[in-house]
This record gives structure tokens, sequence and C-alpha cells, in this order.
């Protein structure tokens, strides 16, 4: 180490020794596709839900305005009835996937993070092996 030289005093940290597993490959495969197996949370329900809860709210609204007109389309009613009970359905329907999907992602990555752990106690850390001498 006394070979750096600095137009200042700095303190100069050695690099710690890693450990290092040996992991079979077949553990590794398992990780590998328990890890592509997690779902990415894009939060495309939660987006769909929110959507639909728009139109949701548009629908209430269209029906109390209609409420007050004259004149209207037999069908104009009816139709605003339709879209506010499809649009409510909907959204409380996204949103529990949107939960259900959360749920599953939290799984999946506890689900690989144990596998990992079971992985590292077949390991015994006490014995400390040097490679290359060091």
């Amino acid at each position: 180490m006394s070979n750096f030289k600095f137009s200042q005093e700095y303190v100069l940290y050695k690099a710690k020794k890693e450990g290092v597993y040996p992991i079979k490959e077949t553990d590794w495969s398992r990780l590998k596709r328990q890890i592509n197996g997690i779902i990415p949370d894009k939060n495309l329900f939660q987006i769909l839900s929110s959507i639909s809860f728009g139109v949701f709210a548009s629908a209430i609204f269209s029906i109390i305005g209609f409420g007050t007109a004259e004149k209207l389309d037999v069908w104009v009613i009816p139709t605003s009835w339709v879209i506010f009970s499809v649009s409510l359905i909907a959204g409380i329907g996204l949103l529990i996937l949107d939960r259900q999907q959360k749920e599953m992602i939290t799984y999946s990555t506890n689900d690989v993070l144990s596998e990992m752990t079971e992985i590292e106690k077949t390991f015994d850390k006490s014995g400390d092996v040097l490679i290359n001498g060091e």
C-alpha cells in the first residue's frame, strides 16, 4: 500500500475478502426458473380500474344531468345505467385482481429468497477455506 502517493492525506481502505458459494447447477437453474416466474409489477389492473371508475363517475353525472332533461330518446337513460353498473363492477373486479397480483408477486419473491436461504444453509461457514493461497 505504500506505492500510492496522494497530494492530501487520505485513508485508504483495504478490500475485505468475500465468501463464495459453490452452488450446484441444478440449484442455480431452479433459482433462475423461479425468478423468471415472478410476474413484473406493471400496475395494469390498477390503471384499468382507475379508467373504469372514471367512466363510472361520468355515468353518475350523466344520469343526474339526464334526469332533468326533457325530450330524450328512450335508450339514453337505460344505456347510462348500464354504463354505470358495468363500470362499477369492472372497477371493483380490477381492484381485486390488482390486489391478488401484488400478493402473488410478494409470495414469489419471498419464495425465491427462502430458496436462496436454504442453499446458504447447506454450506459450512465456520471452516474458512482460502483459494489461491491468500
